[in-house]
């Protein structure tokens, strides 16, 4: 069974109905301050892998740049092969200038009959979180270390994690995520109900919605892709979206900062590819 992909290139939000979404959010003073947006993420319908990834504001696009070199090492099609997820990692890793500083979030999905295996790696202060959707409960989550794309020699190692309840939900995040949500809402050990309530591909929507409502007044770069691995359907696409230089970053909040944006069918993307250029999302 197929489900629609769709982009917002105004929000800079993916859904895919019943099954994931995604935001992108440029920090607070980053285009004011002469910075591009350092988060990036991307969304491998085609295999199943969904990433993230924080570079610097020195080096904004060093997280495209790692994350667009995943997308060529890996094969495709793709099986669900550990070793050569990690042969992966250790390519883009070895591949990473030194001043190309930047995080990493994983995680690859093999989805079977009664459960879901999630393939998680994970490097820097990015995050992978496997949470209770009845209650927020956290039951996985990342530590964060030392081991930045183009400066540790140590490459993160991959572990697995089988999904048997179809109350669990998956989130890859950096670390902007849970520095907004902390502010939104304290919740101790838990993540807010609000975020499960209704369909997932309507969870980054709300965060958005109530991190407008906060009226922050300073926040970083902000990444973030929610997941119902059971829901969870292929598509040819691969979408990537972030990792901008200053110049590009200040020709999007020039043009969309007071857009509403719209919702664009795959059927439309081409179409709109030059609006998506300028929101910093490509389509491969």
């Amino acid at each position: 069974m197929k489900k629609p992909v769709m982009i917002n290139f105004a929000k800079r939000m993916v859904k895919q109905k019943d099954a994931l979404s995604a935001l992108l959010v440029t920090g607070s003073d980053k285009v004011e301050s002469g910075f591009g947006n350092g988060d990036c993420l991307l969304l491998d319908f085609s295999r199943l892998l969904f990433v993230v990834s924080d570079g610097s504001e020195r080096h904004p696009n060093a997280s495209r740049i790692l994350l667009e070199r995943l997308v060529d090492v890996l094969p495709a099609p793709l099986s669900f092969d550990i070793d050569a997820f990690q042969a992966a990692i250790g390519k883009i890793y070895a591949g990473q200038k030194y001043t190309y500083k930047c995080t990493f979030g994983f995680v690859a999905f093999y989805k079977n009959r009664k459960e879901v295996t999630a393939c998680i790696s994970s490097g820097g202060d990015s995050m992978v979180i496997v949470a209770d959707s009845s209650d927020g409960s956290i039951i996985f989550k990342t530590s964060s270390d030392m081991n930045f794309a183009g400066r540790s020699k140590n490459v993160p190692g991959i572990s697995t994690f089988t999904l048997k309840d179809r109350k669990f939900r998956v989130i890859i995040a950096t670390d902007g995520f849970a520095e907004a949500l902390n502010n939104i809402e304290r919740k101790n050990g838990k993540l807010p109900g609000w975020i499960f309530d209704g369909s997932v591909c309507c969870a980054a929507g709300k965060f958005r919605r109530r991190f407008k409502t906060k009226k922050l007044i300073s926040y970083d770069d902000i990444g973030m892709i929610i997941v119902d691995p059971f829901s969870l359907c292929r598509d040819d696409k691969i979408i990537i979206a972030g990792g901008t230089l200053p110049a590009k970053e200040a020709l999007f909040a020039s043009s969309f900062a007071s857009r509403r944006g719209k919702w664009v069918e795959k059927e439309r993307w081409h179409e709109n590819s030059e609006l998506f250029d300028s929101a910093g999302i490509i389509i491969k």
